[in-house]
């Protein structure tokens, strides 16, 4: 029995968290067989005080899930030598004995085109084909055995032009999961209703998207990327958030939602690299200020709407009607496949001779060298390199909320609160990226071990 990390267990198996547990059971370390067949977890019973163990199996959907379970035992000690036992007889038995007779239909290839090679995305055709994205394609393939498509068409639009927001949606997912959250099944809308130790949430993902018609349009002097800044981009964020703000079904009656925060999370796609600009232009835009420097002083504007040749719409998403009922809205500029494949990489996945480097600009209000924006280069394929899902997420709270979002539900987030004179409060977290890239690199004279 060999002991896994946190992030190779989140990978595998961290989505087969139940609700009615999560609460109950803290986990205390994880375990498999040499070939990852079977994998095992040390709870501590936070009621009892005591320690148990559960063993996870694929069932025919090749999705980890309980086999066997123990509780009640005295010491880490004892359940770790039980759980090795328990794991040691189960691993002679055929994988069929692992089904549990409840699954619906035979595993799921996500990466196996259902479409005409003319329609797949051009980023889906390289996560595919280039060996340097294996760790985020062994990642997401899987991920991808227990996340439900409650809308029925997942594949296809992770295939093609839906590429994009599915990847964001698959993003949350592994946030959530992380952070402890257990999904709750069979929930079309919102997109994830989650139980955690410290409560419960509910998500909603949206996104701007390209143009159906023509390109995004393109600066070409410092007044044309000012107008694009503070007026286009800001346009389409609002859009994106007022068609969940006035969706046929307000989310925030769905039954099970109605009395807990409620979070849009918000993504923009509509142009090459426009999610690693989000975080200005929306925070613009949901809080209604503008903070600039003039004279050496800081100037702080109420905006009222936004004007982009013959498209306008009101600005400060948080006044407007119905607004209350949102807890928050939350950003990450780095939630794209490129975080995919560092998180896939650190949890052991794809070709151990690719290299990559994560470089940008961090915030500096906390360090010692701060207060203004600072470069930031690490190497992801170094011993020791850590890095989560949450990093880089950004968390706008509504000072107007029907029922606030408590920041202990997404800890490790960058949360801003809006004051009532127009300055924001920002709580950081030790590490937050403002924005980054990475370089990755396949070293083929390397040999892979």
């Amino acid at each position: 029995m060999k002991e896994l990390s946190e992030q190779r267990f989140e990978a595998l198996a961290g989505y087969t968290r139940r609700p009615d547990l999560v609460t109950l059971l803290q986990e205390a370390a994880w375990f498999a067989t040499a070939d990852e067949r079977l994998i095992g977890v040390v709870t501590w019973d936070r009621i009892d005080r005591d320690f148990g163990w559960v063993l996870l199996g694929r069932d025919r959907r090749l999705r980890f899930r309980g086999i066997a379970v123990e509780a009640s035992l005295p010491s880490f000690a004892r359940a770790r030598a039980s759980l090795d036992t328990a794991m040691a007889a189960h691993e002679a038995e055929p994988d069929q004995s692992y089904h549990q007779g409840d699954e619906a239909g035979a595993p799921v290839d996500f990466f196996a085109p259902i479409v005409p090679e003319a329609r797949l995305n051009p980023t889906f055709r390289i996560l595919l084909e280039d060996p340097r994205y294996a760790p985020a394609r062994e990642l997401i393939q899987a991920m991808m055995r227990f996340y439900e498509d409650a809308d029925g068409n997942f594949i296809e639009q992770f295939q093609t032009g839906g590429f994009d927001p599915r990847v964001w949606e698959l993003y949350l997912f592994a946030t959530f999961t992380e952070l402890g959250f257990a999904h709750e099944e069979g929930v079309a809308v919102p997109d994830l209703l989650l139980t955690g130790p410290s409560g419960r949430l509910a998500i909603e993902a949206t996104s701007v998207n390209p143009p159906q018609q023509g390109r995004a349009p393109t600066p070409v002097n410092l007044a044309e990327a000012r107008a694009y800044i503070e007026n286009y981009v800001p346009i389409k964020l609002a859009r994106a958030l007022m068609r969940k703000l006035y969706h046929k079904t307000r989310y925030w009656t769905v039954p099970g939602v109605e009395d807990i925060p409620f979070v849009i999370a918000l993504q923009d796609f509509h142009a090459p690299q426009a999610m690693s600009r989000i975080i200005m232009p929306a925070t613009e835009y949901v809080f209604g200020v503008r903070h600039s420097m003039l004279d050496g002083k800081r100037r702080i504007e109420r905006l009222h709407k936004h004007v982009y040749r013959r498209s306008h719409e009101p600005s400060h998403f948080f006044g407007l009607p119905e607004s209350e009922n949102v807890s928050a809205v939350m950003l990450n500029p780095i939630g794209t496949i490129p975080k995919f494949n560092r998180m896939g990489f650190i949890a052991g996945f794809g070709d151990r001779r690719i290299k990559m480097t994560h470089s940008g600009i961090r915030r500096g209000e906390i360090d010692p060298d701060g207060p203004g924006p600072l470069p930031f280069s690490r190497d992801v394929h170094v011993p020791g390199y850590a890095e989560k899902w949450v990093e880089g997420t950004v968390i706008l709270h509504n000072p107007n909320a029907r029922i606030p979002l408590d920041p202990e539900l997404i800890p490790g987030a960058n949360h801003e609160f809006l004051q009532p004179d127009g300055s924001i409060l920002s709580m950081l977290p030790d590490f937050q990226p403002y924005s980054s890239g990475t370089v990755i690199t396949l070293d083929e004279a390397a040999t892979e071990s």
